[in-house]
Order: C-alpha cells, then structure tokens, then sequence
C-alpha cells in the first residue's frame, strides 16, 4: 500500500497575518506623518500670527515744515500684512533730512505722505505771522494745513492762506498764527496784522 502523507495548510486566520501587520504599519507610518505635518503646520500659522515687522515711528514731535531728524524716530513693531501704509525700519535712512507735511505727533505711526521734499515756503510763497485777537478766530485751535481766509477789513477780498503753525492764546487772549500765503499778498496781511485788521475764518482741513 502506497502511504498517502497529508500536508496541513496553515488556518485561513494564520495565513493573513502578515497582510494585516504590514497594513497597520502602514496606518501607523501615515499617522505619524500626518502627526508632523500638523505640527509643522500649526506652528506656522502661529510665528505667521505672532511675527513682526520693524516700522517708523514717531518719539519727538515734529511742526509742519521741519526737518525730519534720526533723534525724532524711533522703531516700533507692527503684525505683519496690517494693510497699512508705513516706512520700514530698515528705509529709516530714507526719510531722514525730509520735511514734515503736517504736524507730526509722538507716538504716531510715520506713513510715506507724512514727509516731503518740498520746501515751505516755496518760490512765490511766503509766511507770514498774523496777531489774532480773540473772537476773529475759530475758537478751536487751527491745525498745520488747514485752509483758512484772511479777511483785513480793507475792503479787499478775503486772501486764502494755509496755516502752518498756529500758537496758543496768551493772557490776552491774542493768538500767533502762522500762514503760507502767495508772495504778493505777504506785505498786505503783515501789515493789516500790525494795525490790528486781521480775523481769520477756517474753510477747509486736509
């Protein structure tokens, strides 16, 4: 009689296993990738959240018409991607020897129009400085840029004018006021300031 061996073949369970393991490391290797990307993901957003960017700001005030100087601006720190109009620290040289183009104030934040290079007065301009006496003034105070007319009570139309400084009111009540006006009118409105023929009427503000 020929012998008959019978070979056992491994249960359909033990069989499978190996497929099994490969595809739970394969789960795992995704886990911990996925794992990494997140945190790197998440830590971008959060330096994106957190960075800054070095600006130009203001740490002494500066009158219209004066001369910008590196002792006037300071560094201050701004999120990135504001939106905002602003200098770069790292252009800080730029806007040095310029011109104030208003009236800038400590603490403010030095935008590009906040300068210039035209001088004040320019040809055919002058400034002149007006005595106010109280009541021929708007009340509150005038501002660099603001628009104004000058009346002299001569009988002679209003002049427009410009404020480029303007003071506080002394024990008097009279107030300094300085006005860029066109050269040909400079004579008149000094001495209609002299003789006390001058009222001021604000009409505009920039």
């Amino acid at each position: 009689m020929t012998a008959t061996a019978h070979v056992r073949s491994a249960p359909p369970e033990q069989a499978s296993r190996p497929l099994r393991r490969r595809r739970s490391s394969r789960v795992l290797l995704l886990s911990v990738v996925l794992a990494i990307l997140g945190a790197l993901l998440g830590a971008y957003a959060y330096r994106a959240a957190v960075s800054r960017d070095g600006i130009v700001a203001i740490a002494q005030p500066r009158p219209f018409g004066t001369a910008i100087r590196i002792s006037d601006l300071r560094e201050a720190q701004l999120p990135s991607d504001t939106g905002l109009a602003t200098v770069r620290w790292s252009e800080v040289d730029s806007v040095v020897g310029k011109l104030a183009s208003t009236d800038l104030r400590a603490g403010q934040i030095l935008t590009p129009d906040s300068v210039t290079d035209e001088r004040v007065p320019a040809p055919g301009e002058a400034v002149v400085g007006l005595s106010v006496e109280s009541g021929r003034a708007p009340s509150e105070s005038l501002a660099a840029r603001d628009e104004v007319l000058v009346v002299t009570g001569s009988g002679r139309p209003p002049r427009r004018a410009v404020v480029v400084r303007s003071g506080e009111s002394d024990a008097t009540g009279r107030r300094g006021v300085d006005v860029l006006v066109r050269q040909a009118d400079a004579e008149e409105l000094a001495l209609a300031s002299v003789d006390d023929r001058v009222a001021i009427v604000l009409v505009g503000r920039r």
